[in-house]
């Protein structure tokens, strides 16, 4: 496996316990740290993700936060987490996971179950955009005492592994994955701006997010977290603003934001 830091940045810091690798990070930011620092912790006390859900993060995982100072206009930047969800994916079929797809809008699966999230969190210091983007990926299955039963189930990075092949160290896996995201937010960087005025939060990324895109072509359910939402359909993709697309039962497609909306797939 290839050293990701031949690209000049400093080694991955790895913390033993800290509340949350995001939040760290954030403070460093503010305080100067530059474009692809990024933090590692053995332990999180309040790892969190979408909706502030909590996180469960027991020793053992990936528990990962890279500084991004994204160069994009505002009205896209609801674009960062796909591309950095990108980036993971790409890390993680690299080392050579089966089966890997992205779940709307930011949850990382494989058949087996959900193997992680992303959170990518915004910022500002001095006028300057800062984006700190924030992984779980379990290493392992974890073992929990309750789940809701809608759940997916929860899968580990050993799962995914072909027969007879061995899961990098996580010090070696937050450096693939660093690098990946890194790279993939500079490719997303560089289609908004060619794209100019025109530019979408997806642009350029949407036909390769819709390729990884979990449960494509499936039936789904959509729900809104106080009910005001509960339908489901056929999911036929993300569009350009990072909706999903789903059709009804009368044929009609509607676009659903991830801010109102989650996705589950009818089992």
């Amino acid at each position: 496996m290839a050293d990701a830091r031949y690209d000049g940045f400093d080694a991955i810091e790895v913390l033993d316990e800290v509340d949350s690798t995001n939040e760290e990070l954030m403070k460093r930011a503010r305080a100067g740290a530059p474009e692809g620092t990024a933090l590692r912790a053995r332990v999180q006390q309040s790892g969190r993700g979408r909706r502030s859900h909590g996180w469960t993060s027991p020793e053992g995982g990936l528990y990962l936060s890279v500084l991004i100072k994204p160069e994009v206009p505002d009205r896209v930047l609801s674009g960062l987490p796909v591309a950095c969800g990108i980036g993971v994916a790409n890390a993680l079929e690299q080392i050579g996971c089966e089966g890997v797809q992205l779940k709307w809008p930011n949850d990382v699966v494989t058949p087996k179950g959900k193997l992680g999230g992303i959170l990518v969190e915004l910022g500002r210091s001095s006028g300057e955009k800062l984006a700190v983007c924030g992984l779980g990926i379990n290493y392992e299955p974890i073992k929990m005492e309750w789940r809701d039963p809608n759940a997916l189930p929860i899968a580990g990075l050993v799962d995914c592994m072909p027969e007879g092949s061995e899961a990098p160290s996580l010090d070696e896996l937050a450096e693939v994955i660093r690098a990946s995201i890194l790279e993939a937010v500079a490719m997303w960087t560089e289609g908004v701006g060619k794209a100019g005025s025109a530019a979408a939060p997806l642009t350029g990324i949407k036909d390769v997010y819709n390729e990884l895109l979990a449960y494509a072509g499936e039936r789904v359910y959509v729900s809104a977290p106080d009910g005001s939402v509960s339908e489901n359909g056929v999911l036929r993709g993300v569009d350009s603003w990072g909706r999903a697309l789903v059709e009804l039962s009368d044929g009609i497609v509607r676009e659903y934001d991830s801010s109102r909306v989650s996705l589950r797939p009818v089992r």
